[in-house]
């Protein structure tokens, strides 16, 4: 069964083409886009609408006098509908008309196939047509051609309907949708817009780009999520246009040796991503995380001590009272973060421990914004003021005893995990 057609086109100039375009259409409605009357001068709704006879042949259309389009194309008066635009050679106003008429004709018949012509028409009309279109991503475009003996007008009885292949136009319009989503780390999203251009418009030679972008936004999309592993695997057919980022994934997907705190790391930047997306608890959840492990680290690497089972043989007897009453039932120990980052200080010119010592305070007033917040113990949201108050002076916190404990242990640093990229769809390397 042949899919029903719903035809908008832009009314002016010679009625032929548009004619044309209906008998081949067969359209089961009309949405005719007219010029409105200007002073005394008529628009081009009147090519539309008026008494005349049924054209029965498209053979016919080089006759003198005419009838209009409606009786010409043999329409009758429930299967069409005529806006007129009052400012017709004003492109902005042309184009929110057009997709006004586009979203009608999607409400009037959801199964139908959106066609639009642009042959007639001023040319703020025609334009503001294909634009709505080219937007709306599911209309079929259709130009009424034929013959030419002059630069002025197509020979009558020469019109043909048209096709207008617009697939790389589209794959490009939504390759610039990705990268404004791709400026916000919305990898997803992009995902998602380039899939949509590779499914229905990708040309051969937009293909390529396409399919590597998927891939490159599953990869890093895998990646701001945490599941490295997968990322890693995604990102092997491009490992060599990404080093960087390729040599920190093996230490995050336990796949090489590092310094030990390239998750730490990970986590600033994740929390850098979602405070650029404005989801602070988001990024304050993940600092606080970051806070906690590089203690945990830190005291495994440096004291042999597992927070999670602490032997009480590796405290400092300074905090083994402090460390004892986390005792539980079954006698195994378990300490939080600010216990751990104590515990660090207690031992006697230990590097993290001196930078705890001086910004104890600081680490405070964070942990206080985090605990009100919704996502731990409170209920107040943190806001854009609590984040640049608080946060800076705690990444430069952890940021600097991850330099203090690299430098400490001699331990070793691959490369210095930068933010993760949003700039690769134009890339063509292989």
């Amino acid at each position: 069964m042949t899919q029903p057609c719903i035809l908008v086109c832009t009314v002016g100039g010679s009625h032929q083409p548009i004619v044309t375009g209906i008998l081949q259409h067969r359209p089961q409605f009309v949405h005719f886009l007219c010029s409105d009357d200007a002073g005394k001068a008529k628009g081009s709704y009147t090519q539309v609408v008026g008494e005349g006879k049924i054209l029965k042949s498209s053979r016919d259309l080089d006759k003198p006098d005419l009838p209009n389009i409606v009786t010409l194309a043999g329409l009758q008066d429930e299967q069409y509908r005529v806006h007129k635009i009052k400012n017709f050679d004003d492109l902005n106003a042309c184009y929110l008309e057009t997709v006004r008429v586009i979203a009608e004709a999607r409400r009037q018949a959801p199964e139908a196939r959106i066609v639009v012509d642009y042959t007639g028409g001023t040319k703020s009309m025609t334009a503001g047509l294909a634009a709505a279109a080219l937007d709306d991503g599911r209309c079929d475009i259709s130009l009424v051609a034929g013959q030419r003996s002059d630069l002025v007008a197509v020979q009558n009885q020469t019109e043909f309907v048209r096709p207008i292949h617009v697939w790389d136009a589209q794959a490009l319009r939504r390759m610039q949708a990705a990268r404004e989503l791709l400026c916000r780390y919305d990898y997803a999203a992009a995902e998602h817009v380039l899939l949509d251009a590779a499914a229905r418009f990708a040309g051969e030679h937009t293909l390529q780009t396409l399919q590597r972008g998927i891939a490159l936004c599953r990869a890093f999309d895998a990646w701001d999520k945490f599941r490295h592993a997968d990322a890693r695997q995604l990102l092997r057919p491009y490992q060599g246009q990404f080093v960087p980022w390729w040599r920190v994934l093996g230490s995050l997907a336990s796949e090489s040796q590092g310094h030990g705190f390239e998750w730490v790391e990970d986590l600033l930047l994740n929390a850098e991503r979602r405070a650029l997306q404005e989801r602070f608890d988001d990024a304050v959840g993940r600092i606080y995380r970051a806070v906690e492990l590089i203690a945990q680290v830190w005291l495994q690497v440096a004291r042999g001590i597992q927070t999670g089972d602490i032997k009480m043989e590796l405290v400092p007897e300074t905090k083994r009272t402090d460390v004892e009453r986390c005792r539980e039932r079954d006698g195994s120990i378990k300490i939080g973060l600010l216990l751990a980052w104590d515990l660090v200080a207690a031992f006697p010119d230990d590097p993290l421990g001196k930078l705890f010592a001086e910004q104890r305070g600081r680490v405070l007033d964070f942990l206080s914004v985090r605990n009100a917040s919704l996502f731990a113990h409170g209920f107040r949201p943190v806001s854009r003021a609590d984040y640049r108050k608080h946060v800076p002076l705690i990444m430069d916190f952890l940021r600097g005893c991850i330099e203090a404990a690299v430098a400490a242990r001699d331990l070793k640093r691959a490369v210095v995990l930068t933010q993760l990229p949003t700039d690769f769809l134009d890339d063509q390397q292989s």
